[in-house]
């Protein structure tokens, strides 16, 4: 009976903190603090004398539960006493320190949940207690790892940001930081507690992700020695016990996060850029009247110094890779004069109208950590812009490392910035502001492009959005890097690998590297700097700035051997052979882009310096599926065999798979056997024998019920087919051929953009490169350094320079690894007398913005980004809804 009424008090106790809960307008956390400690309390006594396995490990659960939330509560309150002075005002809060006390706030809530659901159920006959044991279990590993992380915060890192910057200690050395994340258990942050501080409907989508991330792991890491059949069969087995047993999803999760490669952080995130995921957009998200792709020529650009005095003459991007053109990407909601991609006859069209260049430019740089992503993988958001805003985008696809590392992409951006200077007509705007934007990697990009631009004298942008950006590229310890270690997106062992690949430099090789472009004064003899740099260093004397007036870049520079060798490339196919504002670039189609690696011609410095690639101590192939690779040997005798058989092999039985299962083939005019897709229609195929798949506009069976998907379904299988050997051929009268639409052929071809792979050559491609010998990021990060250059840390730019900043506007999340950099770089602007904004996001992931259509509070983010981006451009309310208005009626 006492048992009963201390049950029945519980509850009401419960009750009665939700009700509180309900109306108070403080933090919640310590609304229910006292019942939190009351429910686990009452358990432990209530689980003390159960003499099941599963009741002996509630209580010890429990008890364990107790000591570590006293533990969690009082290292927190030492810390909420400091978090205030490290805001950027009192209207702003948000800083590292900060995020780790929501974080805590966030747990109590959730363990108070678990408790009610106990407290409440523990006496009914379906309660569950197996399930409820691994629950208390996982929140206390949960709260041991947070007591680890605020006894390094309030012990190590308060006392030295006593004087209120977040990210002192640059004198300290890499090790502490990576030697203090590997002492924190990071199973239970992976595991039932995944994205616990997030809102709830994003915690699904993560754990869906994770999922993935496991189960793409298990058929990367596969013996590619295996039939297609047996790692398809192992992975679905495998795959599904991922979905159910959390604690094997988490210990997967976290070998492959501390021991991939960077080429599998690279294959992983490239599923979002295949050709049926590149098409979601175009289907679910608004329309656009513009969408063109446009490949800016590698060729030196020149541009008049803002003061008119001189005109800067910028080299083409030349560091690390050959010389390729730029991929560029125009999206715009309304078409207006000049622009490039305005079909001919369009103004003749009914019901479309041309409207007058727009006053405003957006210059997009995407993210992705510089090794992946593109803007058709960050389209989902770009669209939303496009339509909302009403402006033109321009977003630059520039090289990615660790092909093209750093500071090769900053190069390219440079390049297609004053290419757009130059051209604007082409891009519908005039040009009287241009705002840049970009999200995480390319936020760091713009950031870079800006302070170029105002050393050369180069007109600088009227407004700079930044996204969850970092100005800081130092490995030392802050709170918000600790954030790291529990981030599903973006875990602490890929975002390491990602600046290695991007930055790293043998530490023997010195610290200072900087980029094309600085500037030096007019020429005043015949004596003229070089522009060529030896093959393993970067000189700083790589542009030029001529005397107004000047006839072109060769009257007054000297051609080295790299500006020779530029020469030398004119006519080659994918380089300009003029130097004409009108003739830099080649508007191609989308179909184009995609298909130009196909001609690509890759010369050795293009590919990954040997011993680049991470190396493994413990295989990463699953246990569980027991497969080994019998093709790597030791180096005692065995043969090891070839990469290329294996990859051979491998797509030898995805070819009979597909032949098997999913092709048909038919007899052609000429009596060959020519393979078709197998779509259940009866009806015979077309008769045109140059064409393996066409869709027919009326035709039945699942083409035709899938609609508008149907090309994108086909194009992918038929993409994934090509690295099988089953090419496709195109036709020139084929009416379906999407490089045959209406837009004219360019009269190069193309050879820098990389062709977006199917789903199948993602998982099988490379198959001889996967390592599965592991080492930890301590022996990886051994005797490589992090560059050291204000182009890449912005943070350490001159003041002198970032006080001439434009008006700047910074979105961050509260609990992102780059939250301390940008409350630290909106400070230091607002110091310097830069007009300054920064929203911090509460409870979204880093990237929410690719999340924007499956979450609903991804979409606010979303749309503060838009509001922002249009004061930077100038752009009233009343403008907003006339904008809305003129979209929807498709009158603009």
């Amino acid at each position: 009976m006492a048992e009963d009424r201390s049950s029945e008090d519980t509850v009401s106790a419960v009750s009665s903190s939700a009700a509180s809960m309900a109306t108070s307008h403080t933090d919640p956390s310590h609304s229910v603090l006292p019942t939190v400690m009351h429910m686990i309390e009452n358990n432990t006594a209530h689980f003390k004398y159960d003499d099941s396995e599963y009741g002996q490990r509630l209580h010890s659960g429990f008890v364990v539960l107790k000591e570590n939330m006293d533990k969690v509560v009082t290292l927190s309150d030492n810390v909420r006493k400091e978090v205030h002075r490290y805001d950027f005002d009192e209207n702003t809060p948000g800083n590292g320190f900060r995020s780790f006390t929501n974080i805590v706030q966030q747990a109590i809530l959730c363990v108070f949940d678990l408790c009610k659901q106990i407290c409440t159920g523990r006496d009914s006959l379906l309660f569950r207690k197996g399930h409820f044991v691994r629950e208390v279990e996982a929140w206390g590993q949960t709260l041991a790892s947070l007591v680890v992380l605020l006894e390094y915060i309030t012990g190590v890192l308060l006392p030295r940001c006593e004087d209120g910057c977040l990210l002192s200690g640059t004198t300290s050395s890499p090790d502490e930081l990576m030697a203090m994340l590997n002492s924190v258990p990071q199973y239970s942050f992976y595991g039932r507690c995944v994205g616990f501080h997030y809102y709830p409907p994003l915690r699904k989508t993560l754990k869906y992700l994770n999922i993935c991330l496991s189960a793409f792991s298990e058929v990367y890491y596969a013996d590619s020695n295996n039939s297609f059949m047996q790692r398809t069969k192992n992975t679905v087995m495998l795959g599904s016990r991922y979905v159910v047993d959390a604690e094997l999803r988490s210990r997967r999760i976290v070998d492959v996060v501390q021991y991939s490669s960077v080429d599998f952080i690279k294959t992983f995130w490239s599923v979002a850029e295949t050709d049926l995921l590149t098409q979601l957009p175009g289907m679910v998200g608004p329309g656009l009247a513009i969408q063109q792709a446009v490949m800016v020529a590698c060729e030196e650009q020149q541009v008049e110094r803002q003061d008119g005095t001189a005109t800067v003459v910028i080299p083409p991007p030349h560091s690390h890779i050959e010389p390729r053109p730029i991929t560029c990407y125009l999206l715009s909601s309304q078409l207006r004069e000049g622009m490039v991609g305005l079909k001919p006859g369009e103004r003749e069209n009914k019901g479309t109208q041309v409207l007058p260049p727009s006053d405003c430019l957006l210059i997009h740089c995407h993210g992705g950590g510089f090794v992946t992503q593109s803007t058709k993988a960050q389209e989902v958001f770009l669209r939303e812009w496009a339509v909302s805003i009403g402006v033109p985008i321009l977003s630059i696809d520039y090289s990615l490392a660790p092909e093209a590392p750093y500071p090769r992409p900053l190069e390219e951006v440079l390049t297609a910035y004053c290419w757009a200077l130059n051209n604007m007509t082409l891009l519908g705007s005039t040009g009287k502001k241009i705002v840049l934007t970009g999200d995480s990697a390319g936020g760091n990009l713009i950031a870079g492009l800006t302070v170029k631009c105002l050393e050369l004298g180069i007109r600088p942008a009227d407004g700079l959005f930044f996204a969850y950006t970092p100005f800081a590229f130092e490995l030392i310890p802050s709170p918000a890097r600790l954030l790291a270690v529990m981030d599903p997106l973006l875990p602490l062992g890929f975002a390491l690998r990602c600046l290695k690949a991007y930055a790293g430099v043998p530490s023997r090789e010195g610290s200072r590297v900087t980029t094309p472009g600085d500037i030096t004064a007019p020429t005043t003899s015949s004596q003229d700097s070089k522009l060529s740099t030896a093959p393993s260093e970067l000189t700083d004397d790589t542009s030029q700035v001529s005397t107004k007036g000047m006839v072109g870049a060769s009257e007054s520079l000297e051609l080295t051997d790299d500006t020779s060798q530029q020469a030398s490339m004119k006519g080659r196919p994918g380089v300009s052979d003029t130097q004409s504002d009108t003739e830099s670039f080649v508007e191609v189609s989308e179909s184009d882009v995609k298909e130009a690696e196909e001609a690509m011609v890759k010369s050795p410095s293009f590919l990954s310096e040997p011993g680049s690639d991470t190396l493994t101590t413990v295989s990463l192939t699953s246990d569980t599926s027991k497969l080994e690779d019998s093709a790597t040997k030791n180096s005692n005798g065995s043969e090891k065999q070839k990469p290329e058989e294996k990859e051979e092999r491998s797509r030898r039985y995805v070819a009979e798979f597909l032949e098997k299962y999913v092709l048909d083939s038919r007899t052609d005019k000429q009596g060959r056997r020519v393979p078709i897709l197998r779509t259940g229609s009866e009806e015979s195929e077309p008769e045109d024998e140059t064409i393996l798949y066409e869709a027919q506009n009326n035709g039945s069976g699942i083409t035709a019920r899938l609609g508008r998907a149907k090309d994108a379904v086909v194009s992918g299988i038929s993409a994934g087919l090509t690295s099988f050997g089953l090419k496709r051929k195109e036709s020139v009268s084929s009416p379906t051929s999407p490089s045959k639409q209406t837009q004219p052929q360019p009269t190069q071809s193309v050879h820098n953009t990389a062709k977006r792979a199917s789903f199948s050559q993602i998982l099988m491609g490379k198959q001889g490169s996967r390592r599965n010998s592991r080492c930890s990021l301590m022996q990886e990060f051994s005797g490589v350094e992090i560059i050291r250059d204000h182009y890449l840390s912005p943070l350490s730019a001159p003041h002198s320079i970032l006080a001439k900043f434009p008006p700047s506007a910074i979105l961050t999340v509260e609990y992102d690894f780059c939250l301390d950099d940008d409350v630290t770089m909106a400070k230091l602007l607002r110091d310097l007398g830069v007009p300054v904004t920064i929203d911090v996001m509460e409870r979204l992931p880093h990237g929410f913005l690719s999340l924007s259509m499956v979450s609903q509070h991804s979409h606010v983010g979303c749309k503060k980004a838009v509001s922002r981006i249009r004061q930077l451009c100038g752009l009233s309310d009343e403008d907003d809804t006339a904008a809305a208005a003129a979209v929807a009626t498709g009158k603009s």
